[in-house]
């Protein structure tokens, strides 16, 4: 893991959907360790980007919300990381828009395209 709490990425993970990557950070003057799937990791930084946070910034914001709503807790059932991943897609569907989902090909039968479940269909399928 580099000093910036980023993970180097693997060569021998194909595209697409990929294992949970685990990153330390500093929440809290506490280090935490959670484990997200790469993807959501790249949604959590360009949010970050956008906003001009830090992602432990962000994520420290994601758990103080959490702990003041009561959420954190075992009887709760939410981990930190599940609340990041609804975060994150809240985050985006709240960006959506009819003309990002037009210029993202949405909305013609095909809910895959543009995502990591998108499969160019082999030669004679389809």
């Amino acid at each position: 893991m580099s000093s910036d709490g980023k993970n180097s990425p693997r060569n021998n993970q194909s595209p697409g959907v990929a294992s949970l990557t685990s990153r330390t950070l500093k929440l809290s003057k506490r280090e935490v360790t959670i484990r997200l799937e790469p993807s959501y990791w790249e949604g959590l930084e360009e949010i970050c980007r956008r906003e001009d946070l830090t992602v432990e910034e962000l994520c420290a914001d994601v758990q103080d919300r959490m702990t003041r709503q009561g959420r954190q807790s075992v009887q709760a059932g939410v981990s930190l990381a599940n609340a990041i991943r609804v975060f994150v897609v809240g985050y985006f569907r709240q960006a959506a828009t009819e003309r990002g989902h037009a210029r993202a090909g949405h909305g013609q039968g095909r809910p895959f395209i543009a995502t990591p479940f998108d499969v160019v269909p082999a030669a004679g399928e389809g």
